[in-house]
């Protein structure tokens, strides 16, 4: 069940050592008795980086994946001739740069340390930010190249040696001997990890440890998790399949879904079409701070440019498939300001051939009402297989439409051909702004060749205004399990749990953490979709608007919003995540940044949909 859940023990644990605790082989025999007890703090008791951890017990699986509690007193060896270094390494399933790290783990075990080194992965989230459960272990596992123990903390127990707030994953190195902290680091690059664990192993067996060194630099710049994370950053390909939509990749659906998505008939006003708020002139978005259809909506209208590659569908993700998403606008009373029986109708009188050659005969409308929706007594008073008929042409609508957005592709930038090898691709500056992407945090939701993870996050964005402050994902999850048109619902081609339906719908208290949560924009082509954030309250409109993207990098930067008394303070709903890095505003980081961002553009493809006859 999709619950934020901890197991955790109610009193302290004593351990009774014995010298059979010794772990490594090649040490001395310990010829002393070792017969005192040895207690760790209760599991209540809060994180101190000064003090022994506490013995917290957390749900999670063994070393050969089966459901274990795991705990911390596991690791303590206090009879253990020499230390050994536990290495907690806290992670989220949404995170680029804890994938980096669970992809490499068995290079911790290749070092020059023997017996003297093991891991606890700890995930917090899951790939959709929501708090970890036990049930998303398994998937974790599968990214781990040499998986030992693993472990959920929803409730990030550990961010209390975090304590600047910054970037994940927070690998804590830890003595086992007596559970405390050695050292806390995060996302550290493989050769500084490296070297902290054997400088650490020598100062607890009181030798001299190693000097520092500098790491090995790709290009004079990246370290190696940078040159491999910037080498998935291009690379985009065609869009996953759809099972749920028969005609995703049909190209004669694209075709009608193209001459729908500019057809200004589907609204009863005659005023707006697809591309009212999608324009190809305007990156596939509309420049605006939100959207105008047949009047001002609420929320920007972002790009459809790559939402075909898309997890999940609007800002808060109340769609789970692209056919989905196509056919809430319709009935979106400050849209369209139209109705299913509206569209089915229009089609029927249009586009019947077309329709009919691709999804067989369209039912009698004849004798329905030129209008209705649930919710309208018109609607409602329709047999059931009236209505039944009726959303199966509006299904296929959308599933046209679908097809159409599908086949929009995004040029190349100069990430890409840097990203091949091309060191001459960038700029010194735009490299120092690459570099800062990934040193600020930005990289562990922005990744991939979308730069984005699909997740909700919560970066205190502001609403439009007090009365509508919104609430993004946490309103979302409802309708979204009440949707009539879901993956896992009877208008899919393939209904299937693929985006853990099943799990959202068992919850009976919706985290906090979701309060506020809007997905994560794809990066690809984001200097010419300003206005930016799900309110376009940060710049002001075009292609390549600098201002807007320093504004952008801003609110990052400064954190303002955080504090009461800053300009819209009032209008951003939530708490921002603790793993989102602050750094200086207007210093350097933020200034490589600004240099940085403008190069992810990109033209897209294909032309303007053809116009209306």
């Amino acid at each position: 069940m999709k619950l934020v859940t901890q197991i955790v023990m109610a009193a302290s644990i004593a351990l009774t050592a014995s010298c059979d605790a010794v772990v490594d082989p090649d040490a001395p025999p310990d010829t002393s008795a070792c017969t005192a007890t040895q207690t760790l703090p209760s599991a209540d008791t809060p994180i101190d980086a000064s003090a022994p951890l506490p013995a917290l017990v957390f749900e999670g699986l063994d070393a050969n994946g089966a459901s274990t509690t795991v705990s911390l007193a596991d690791y303590h060896e206090p009879c253990a001739t020499t230390s050994r270094l536990l290495v907690v390494r806290v992670g989220a399933a949404f995170c680029g740069t804890c994938r980096w790290h669970a992809a490499h783990t068995q290079e911790l075990f290749d070092l020059d340390v023997g017996a003297r080194l093991e891991v606890l992965d700890v995930l917090v989230r899951d790939e959709d930010n929501l708090p970890a459960t036990a049930d998303d272990l398994p998937a974790w596992r599968a990214r781990i190249d040499a998986p030992r123990k693993l472990a959920v903390d929803p409730q990030y127990r550990f961010d209390a040696l975090n304590r600047d707030r910054a970037k994940l994953p927070l690998v804590v190195l830890v003595d086992t001997k007596t559970m405390t902290v050695r050292r806390t680091l995060n996302d550290p690059d493989p050769d500084q990890l490296a070297l902290r664990v054997r400088q650490e192993l020598a100062v607890l067996d009181g030798t001299p440890p190693p000097a520092d060194v500098s790491s090995t630099l790709f290009d004079g710049v990246f370290t190696r998790n940078q040159r491999d994370m910037i080498a998935e950053m291009t690379g985009l390909g065609a869009p996953p399949a759809d099972p749920t939509n028969a005609y995703a990749d049909d190209p004669r659906a694209a075709q009608l879904g193209g001459r729908l998505f500019g057809d200004r008939s589907l609204s009863p006003s005659g005023t707006v079409s697809c591309v009212t708020c999608h324009d190809p002139q305007r990156a596939w978005a509309d420049g605006r701070p939100v959207s105008r259809g047949v009047d001002f909506g609420g929320r920007n209208a972002p790009s459809v440019a790559l939402s075909a590659y898309a997890r999940w569908q609007f800002w808060d993700g109340r769609a789970d498939s692209l056919w989905a998403q196509a056919l809430g606008p319709f009935e979106n009373p400050k849209e369209f300001g139209s109705s299913r029986l509206f569209v089915a109708q229009r089609v029927a009188a249009t586009y019947r051939p077309d329709y009919e050659a691709l999804f067989g005969p369209l039912p009698d409308l004849s004798a329905l009402p030129a209008s209705g929706m649930p919710g309208d007594p018109a609607w409602e008073a329709l047999a059931p297989q009236r209505r039944e008929a009726v959303n199966r042409v509006f299904v296929n609508i959308g599933k046209a439409i679908a097809a159409f957005e599908r086949t929009i592709r995004v040029g190349e930038n100069s990430v890409d051909a840097y990203a091949r090898g091309n060191t001459a691709a960038l700029s010194t500056t735009q490299k120092a702004g690459l570099r800062a992407f990934f040193d600020v945090g930005c990289a562990q939701c922005h990744h991939g060749a979308r730069l984005t993870d699909d997740a909700f996050h919560v970066i205190k964005f502001r609403s439009r205004s007090l009365d509508t402050l919104d609430h993004g994902r946490i309103d979302a999850v409802s309708q979204l399990l009440t949707s009539e048109f879901l993956e896992t619902g009877p208008y899919s081609d393939a209904p299937a749990d693929t985006h853990g339906l099943a799990a959202l719908g068992e919850m009976t208290t919706l985290p906090s953490s979701l309060d506020g949560a809007f997905r994560t924009p794809a990066l690809r082509g984001v200097a010419n979709t300003s206005p930016y954030a799900h309110a376009g309250s940060l710049g002001a409109g075009g292609p390549l608007d600098a201002a807007g993207l320093d504004a952008l990098i801003g609110h990052y930067s400064g954190r303002a919003i955080d504090d009461p008394a800053a300009p819209g303070f009032a209008l951003a709903v939530g708490e921002i995540e603790p793993w989102v890095q602050k750094f200086e505003l207007d210093g350097p980081q933020h200034r490589a940044l600004a240099a940085f961002l403008p190069v992810l553009t990109g033209a897209t493809l294909p032309p303007p949909p053809p116009p209306v006859p």
